[in-house]
């Protein structure tokens, strides 16, 4: 392997990442196709019906925020980029949005925290991902739940990891973005890098496994902690596109 061409992103990736571009080439990889039946599938469960108070966070454009508010519910969505919430405010102009950083929510108490489409793990240590879970915990109210849509590390394993080397790399191009992904499995962060002509931009995701996230979850004071294979609550299986995991909050 040539590490020359592993490219990492830095600490600060998110301020350049989530600009004009991002939309538009996730939308190119159809990363958004699936909303509309995974907003069905949420809006199915009995803890998400009209008049329901969300969190939706970080809210990215109003993927979710703006049709849910739409649904009835009252959410409320948060991010830390300025170019996303200004997007959201515009695509959404009835729906409830403010910048602000995913450790530091709006006061509650919310009924329901969205965390979706592996939005976790973007700080920068596993402190600051428990300091993000621990700020959600202290806003939902006793019993509340938290939903997250994540890769987890068992996934990324599965589908890049050959046999036991410490790096594995991936290149693929759809759509004419090209899709440059690296993992390093002992320091437990994904590098990728999307490239289309006239932007490219790289993020990273620390990988969490199912037990470490368990554990971080329990610490951050969220007392049952379940795991499916999607939305509509199928098996947990390696090659899942995502693992939603909903939790509830003891009562005091």
């Amino acid at each position: 392997m040539n590490d020359t061409a592993l490219v990492t992103a830095p600490d600060d990736w998110a301020d350049a990442f989530f600009d004009p571009g991002f939309e538009e080439t996730f939308r190119a990889l159809g990363k958004y196709d699936s909303t509309e039946a995974d907003l069905d599938a949420l809006c199915a469960k009995d803890f998400m019906t009209p008049g329901t108070r969300v969190l939706d966070v970080p809210c990215g454009f109003g993927r979710h925020t703006g049709p849910l508010t739409a649904r009835g519910l009252h959410v409320t969505g948060i991010d830390a980029s300025p170019h996303q919430i200004a997007r959201a405010r515009a695509l959404h102009p009835g729906a409830d949005f403010h910048q602000a950083d995913m450790r530091n929510p709006p006061p509650g108490e919310f009924d329901v925290i969205l965390n979706l489409w592996t939005s976790f793990g973007y700080l920068d240590t596993p402190e600051d991902d428990l300091a993000a879970l621990t700020a959600w915990a202290g806003v939902l109210k006793p019993g509340g739940h938290l939903v997250m849509e994540l890769t987890t590390r068992e996934r990324a394993e599965h589908e890049n990891r050959h046999g036991t080397e410490p790096i594995s790399t991936k290149t693929v191009t759809y759509n004419g973005v090209t899709e440059s992904a690296w993992y390093d499995w002992e320091a437990k962060h994904a590098h990728v890098t999307y490239t289309r002509p006239g932007w490219s931009a790289t993020c990273r995701t620390r990988m969490y496994s199912r037990p470490e996230l368990e554990d971080a979850l329990h610490q951050a004071g969220f007392a049952v902690v379940s795991f499916a294979g999607d939305f509509t609550g199928g098996p947990v299986r390696p090659e899942n596109r995502t693992v939603v995991t909903a939790i509830t909050r003891s009562t005091p």
